[in-house]
């Protein structure tokens, strides 16, 4: 539906462009916590399970017994918490089709939801890790997101190998998910030494007047070690770095996070600088609402156990028989590897798994038995915060054959001790991009195209909408209303190096008269990055209204296929306008210094709101197929889908394509109209299309979600 407009054809033709200038920020005010530790109150979660693993509801208070450093502490309140629906119940509160590929089903649009956020940690790069339990670790996860993942649920996917995913985006789209797990390589970090390698005997590498003797002295044996020892540590430390700045991303996201860390496992001993960078570790988990959930990647394994690689007995007469030795060793360091995992577990209210071939059952089960929480809170003695000591916490409760997980303590530190410090005037704003979930003070919804032209591998076009009553203006002299939007854009590579990046500041000029067109419609900010170079992107957008020092902030996982592949490729999926002549209008990239635009109608390609009964317009790409081929009459095809909450509601039947599509390059733009059924009732929608080659047995899609309105 149009909106009518009149008098307002110069209404932003005062729109002009400067550059970044540093103003003084105000950090958006972080949400409430689900774990507290202040100076007057100490809040935890609590998850109460039966010996099913199913979580037990409707425990009183009294239920309940905490004590800390052994001593019993007065509970203040007991809220049950189900993760299910978000919905808080306070117990008590004191006044203190067949083919080659399957077409993906749209990912549901999860702007507004509120659903799990799943993280996976891969230790691929520990030293100790194996090709074996990394394919176990990738095809696991893969088939967790694609059999178990549920379409509200946001996941991410760090690696410690290289540093190579500091910027992970949690997204709910299964295919972009599955195709970067494929990149991940099965090449280890090197070995250091483990037990578990095939046991060699080299006794006779050097002859002696009696017989044979290893060229290694102890001297040289010691040194070897030390060495390994350190290369262990620093593996360890690389680890727990990449699980720390993962929980510090997470620490503003308001509500309980799950994490799964898959390794072969963490050699740290108890009086270790390791250990303490654990404990560390586990109280900044605790603070931020995330439970951290470990999984030996190993499998299922049997203690001891050798192979018939294994050279353990002598290769000289009289020799030592090393069987007991080799096998007592590989039951030291499987013990071992398995302290340190499991007491990250312990420490931060997590489960630790192990003996398992099915990784991905296990992460599912841990997922069901988190689906409802307490939050426990009391008011700590004012010893507490006196120094850093570590404050050991112990839960129990009254009612027989119940299971608890809870963290275990936290140091004698405040919240305000812990929080972030600025240290320039932009940082929130760059902080916001660092998130890796969007923010929301400022209302943006972004919108991203990708495309293929001569000028790049390929380019990505972003519309990005501000809800007009969101924006703040002031009163300039000549009377016009004026904003100032600050934009910065950063575009990360699988390595998560800077590919591209742009920040500028956009002062806006309105005539008083179309201040509540603005208001009414929004605006549109859109330009185009073109990349160079094939592969899967990660893109962080943050958005701050200079005015009210507002922020918004939003992502995408970008997929550029390679250039040089002639597989069938949809892109560039829009909802669009109608021209004068009743055909879908196609959406323009706009230069990065003219990024802003009014916007009139609801149809909007940043907008997408329709109404039943009416004809949504639609543009597409498809690359890679010459048209101007005789052979490509009735060969490629074109079926249209539509979705509403990921069920199939209505499909347009294959039939051939119309080839009256401009073509260059390889490059055919093609549009349609798509009829919405006047029963179709309110709500959100996707528009699927299908493209096929029949001749190269090929199959392509994208989708776009879009809402249907009274």
């Amino acid at each position: 539906m149009k909106i009518k407009l009149s008098g307002l054809a110069a209404l932003f033709a005062f729109f002009a462009a400067g550059q970044l200038y540093a103003q003084q920020p105000t950090p958006t005010p972080a949400p409430d916590e689900t774990v507290k530790v202040t100076t007057s109150l100490v809040q935890m979660d609590v998850v109460v399970t039966d010996k099913s693993g199913v979580v037990v509801k409707g425990l009183e208070p009294e239920d309940f017994i905490i004590t800390q450093d052994g001593k019993p502490q007065t509970i203040t309140s007991v809220t049950f918490v189900d993760s299910n629906t978000a919905q808080r119940t306070r117990i008590v509160s004191t006044t203190s089709k067949i083919e080659k590929r399957a077409i993906p089903v749209p990912p549901a649009n999860v702007r507004s939801r509120q659903g799990r956020i799943i993280t996976f940690v891969l230790d691929d790069g520990n030293c100790l890790a194996s090709p074996a339990s990394l394919a176990m670790m990738r095809d696991d996860i893969k088939k967790f997101v694609d059999q178990k993942m549920q379409p509200d649920d946001r996941v991410a996917i760090y690696r410690t190998k290289g540093g190579s995913s500091l910027m992970q985006i949690y997204s709910s789209n299964k295919e972009l998910l599955k195709r970067k797990l494929n990149k991940i390589n099965l090449i280890v970090s090197g070995a250091c030494n483990s037990a578990f390698e095939p046991l060699r005997d080299n006794s006779t590498l050097k002859a002696t007047g009696t017989g044979a003797a290893t060229f290694e002295n102890e001297e040289s044996k010691k040194a070897r070690k030390d060495n390994e020892d350190r290369d262990r540590r620093n593996h360890v430390a690389g680890t727990i770095g990449v699980l720390n700045f993962v929980v510090e991303r997470l620490k503003n996201v308001p509500q309980r996070k799950t994490l799964f860390l898959l390794s072969d496992g963490l050699l740290t001993k108890f009086d270790s600088d390791s250990y303490d960078a654990l404990r560390d570790l586990a109280d900044k988990a605790a603070r931020a609402s995330v439970v951290i959930n470990t999984i030996s990647a190993k499998g299922v394994t049997v203690s001891g156990m050798l192979m018939a690689q294994d050279e353990v007995l002598p290769g000289i007469i009289n020799g030592p028989d090393n069987t007991g030795i080799a096998s007592q060793e590989r039951i030291d360091e499987e013990r071992a590897l398995n302290e340190g995992i499991s007491y990250l577990a312990y420490a931060t209210g997590g489960k630790f798994v192990r003996n398992s071939n099915d990784l991905a059952r296990e992460v599912t089960r841990v997922l069901d038995s988190t689906t409802g929480y307490y939050l426990i809170a009391y008011e700590p003695d004012e010893e507490t915060f006196s120094g850093k000591a570590f404050h050991k916490i112990d839960v129990k409760v009254t009612k027989p054959d119940l299971e608890l997980s809870f963290r275990k303590g936290f140091y004698g530190r405040t919240e305000k001790e812990t929080q972030t410090v600025y240290k320039s005037a932009d940082s929130p704003l760059f902080q916001a991009i660092s998130s890796p979930l969007d923010e929301t003070g400022l209302d943006i919804q972004m919108t991203t195209l990708l495309g293929k032209d001569e000028r790049a591998v390929g380019f990505v076009r972003l519309i990005v909408h501000i809800q007009g009553s969101d924006i703040t203006f002031t009163d300039e002299p000549s009377g016009e209303k004026k904003a100032v939007f600050d934009v910065v854009a950063v575009i990360l590579d699988e390595k998560g190096k800077i590919a591209d990046e742009f920040n500028r500041t956009y002062p806006i000029r309105i005539p008083a008269r179309g201040l509540s067109t603005v208001q009414r419609n929004g605006i549109d900010f859109s330009t185009d990055i073109p990349l160079k170079r094939s592969g899967i992107y990660t893109l962080r957008l943050a958005l701050r209204d200079n005015n009210s020092k507002r922020l918004g902030t939003a992502g995408d996982l970008i997929d550029i296929p390679d250039p040089k592949s002639d597989k069938l490729l949809v892109s560039g999926l829009i909802t669009s306008e109608l021209s004068p002549d009743g055909q879908p209008k196609p959406f323009v990239g706009r230069p990065i210094s003219a990024a802003f635009a009014p916007v009139f109608s609801l149809s909007a390609p940043s907008i997408r709101q329709f109404r039943s009964g009416s004809a949504l317009p639609y543009v597409f790409t498809i690359n890679n197929v010459r048209f101007d081929n005789s052979s490509a009459s009735g060969r490629i095809t074109k079926e249209v889908r539509l979705y509403r909450n990921g069920e199939l509601i209505d499909t347009e039947a294959e039939r051939p394509l119309e080839t009256t599509g401009q073509s260059r390059a390889g490059i055919n733009e093609h549009s349609g109209l798509k009829s919405l059924g006047d029963d179709l009732l309110p709500g959100e929608y996707a528009l699927q299309v299908i493209i096929r080659d029949k001749v190269k047995n090929m199959v392509s899609s994208q989708s776009i979600d879009f809402e249907i309105i009274d």
